[in-house]
């Protein structure tokens, strides 16, 4: 039961930003239907969430519409490839900075898993590298 809990909770919101797309283009629910190759009904019930969307009709409205499949089941934001780097070079400084301002040595395997950690906080939660190491290296002591 945990699981489908679970599941349900992550499914939530899929027809609002599915909506939100057909809204801004200005298109009736019949027309992204037929884009889609469903019937209107069942385009109605996933944007209405009476029923779950198929993952087969998901990657197909992410790809009609140039949306990301992230974006659309979990409702985040995804940074670019270009995002993404200046984000790990930001938090491998801030692990630098944290590690040094602590006269603390780690071993090059720690340094990774710290990275990867703050690295995924900051971009989960929207927050600054050097905000979540300090968070992090105060945790730890």
């Amino acid at each position: 039961m945990g699981t489908f809990v679970r599941m349900s909770t992550v499914l939530i919101g899929i027809g609002q930003r599915m909506l939100s797309v057909r809204s801004q283009l200005g298109y009736p629910q019949s027309k992204v239907a037929a884009i889609l190759g469903i019937a209107d009904k069942s385009y109605k019930n996933y944007e209405l969430e009476k029923r779950e969307l198929p993952l087969s009709i998901a990657v197909k409205f992410c790809e009609d519409f140039d949306k990301n499949l992230i974006w659309l089941v979990y409702g985040i934001s995804v940074p670019d490839s270009e995002q993404s780097a200046r984000l790990a070079g930001e938090t491998a400084q801030a692990v630098f900075d944290h590690a040094d301002a602590n006269d603390r040595s780690f071993s090059s395997a720690e340094i990774q898993k710290f990275t990867h950690y703050i690295f995924e906080q900051s971009l989960s939660k929207g927050t600054s590298p050097q905000s979540e190491a300090k968070l992090f290296f105060s945790a730890i002591g």
